[in-house]
């Protein structure tokens, strides 16, 4: 078991990757060269891509940790187990000595939520209300955030967040409960990371705030949320939509990370969005994640 990295809570951070485990010595070198203020991950992988590439948690760990050690790296660093989706994924991670650990509620996310016009709209949240105890709470509300922008929290706009994300949410919260549960039991800091990216539709600003105030209250102890930002991310390319519309909608995110945590605004896919990075980093004032496949 390998407890060499460490959690690093609210610092601007960078995860790499490595996918087949000799990389991180270029990692380093780029960290060495270009990463003041940033702190690395530089072991990052998910139970998927640990499967395709017939490698263990432990393996992913002592090949980063060696990588790291054979060119010079002697800072701070995470270790991401990346899009956890069950109890025997978190066990096989943490028992590893992963720091960061990234919830991946996607196969409870309905992706059609957006689309549905309102009769199908109401019987999909027919199907769902029994398991939505926040509702009430939120519906026909709104908040003023300190962009001036309003998110006004509609029975539409609410309904479709718990059409879109409420068994996600539900899921979320009962798996970072686990995180906590064996990570106390041996003894272990943790953070974790909430993923809503992978829909197709942009992450709204009323789910974002349903989905962050919902952890808030619950203590779930988020240290970031990776939200589906709007226009096109895909894998090494850089970034395909109107800069300016990403810099006002990535400042409310912001504010609604500000205003319900702190926690980072955390970019998946984020490899090669050289367009990206620079209104990341500022809209967050350097409370940010960026997580790449290296």
């Amino acid at each position: 078991m390998n407890h060499e990295c460490v959690t690093l809570g609210l610092t601007s951070s960078f995860g790499f990757g490595d996918r087949i485990g000799v990389a991180t010595p270029g990692h380093v070198e780029a960290m060495l060269r270009s990463g003041a203020g940033i702190d690395p991950i530089f072991p990052q992988q998910s139970i998927r891509e640990m499967t395709r590439t017939q490698r263990t948690a432990p393996q992913v760990m002592a090949e980063a940790i060696e990588g790291m050690h054979t060119a010079g790296w002697d800072g701070p660093c995470g270790a991401d187990a990346d899009h956890l989706k069950t109890r025997e994924d978190v066990d096989v991670t943490l028992n590893a000595g992963f720091t960061f650990f990234t919830i991946d509620p996607s196969d409870f996310v309905d992706d059609n939520a957006d689309n549905y016009d309102e009769e199908a709209l109401r019987a999909a949240f027919a199907e769902v209300r029994d398991e939505i105890e926040w509702f009430d709470r939120y519906s026909g509300k709104a908040t003023l955030l300190k962009t001036t922008t309003r998110v006004d929290l509609t029975e539409e706009a609410c309904m479709r967040a718990a059409v879109k994300y409420g068994r996600a949410l539900n899921h979320a919260l009962a798996l970072g409960d686990y995180v906590k549960e064996q990570a106390t039991k041996l003894d272990r800091e943790y953070e974790i990371e909430l993923s809503v990216d992978e829909t197709d539709q942009p992450t709204t600003l009323a789910e974002h705030y349903i989905i962050a105030d919902q952890i808030r209250q619950h203590g779930l102890k988020m240290v970031s949320l990776a939200p589906r930002f709007i226009g096109e991310l895909e894998k090494g390319v850089d970034y395909k939509g109107d800069l300016d519309a990403l810099n006002a909608s990535m400042r409310d995110h912001n504010a609604i990370a500000e205003l319900l945590g702190p926690y980072k605004l955390s970019l998946h896919s984020g490899s090669d969005k050289l367009s990206m990075y620079e209104i990341l980093a500022r809209n967050t004032h350097g409370r940010f994640h960026v997580k790449t496949a290296g």
